[in-house]
């Protein structure tokens, strides 16, 4: 028995350790500031309430996608770092434009707006590429008690936004 199970050990770690070379190159890493410049156009919304334990989802697409209205739209410059709103049905959340910004350039996670009266930080759901044509982000809404210093979590908006050009 001890011959088979080492026969068959070796055979595995023989095949296992016969693979082929990685050839080529990975390239260049892409420009995430350009990938998130352009016009984008709200296409879900999602509310989930994070202190339900079993983190319920609603989906409140319906408020901000009416036919025959212009849906929201977001639009970020990479040059000068500004974004513009252009409001449509439902809520804003973004203001009217301002600034924005990446927490790492080279790997982000959050992307900060900066606005006349309110700083967002937005994580984000993927990495925009050139080539991406959808962006998710999430907002985080909660509540500030002054008196014990600390935040609750109120509700988490999912947005999701597809390129328009």
């Amino acid at each position: 028995m001890k011959k088979i199970l080492f026969g068959i050990s070796f055979v595995a770690l023989m095949m296992n350790s016969c693979k082929p070379e990685l050839k080529g190159e990975l390239g260049d890493p892409s420009d995430k500031l350009a990938g998130m410049q352009g016009t984008w156009q709200i296409s879900s919304f999602v509310q989930q309430d994070p202190n339900n334990p079993i983190k319920e989802e609603r989906d409140l697409s319906d408020f901000y996608i009416i036919p025959g209205e212009t849906p929201y739209q977001l639009t970020f410059v990479k040059e000068d770092r500004t974004y513009t709103v252009q409001p449509g049905p439902g809520k804003n959340y973004f203001g009217t434009g301002g600034t924005w910004a990446f927490d790492n350039e080279q790997f982000p996670t959050y992307l900060y707006l900066y606005n006349s009266s309110d700083t967002l930080e937005l994580l984000l759901g993927d990495v925009v590429r050139e080539s991406d044509n959808s962006l998710s982000i999430e907002l985080e809404k909660n509540c500030y008690d002054a008196a014990t210093g600390t935040s609750t979590p109120l509700a988490i908006y999912k947005f999701n936004f597809n390129r328009i050009n």
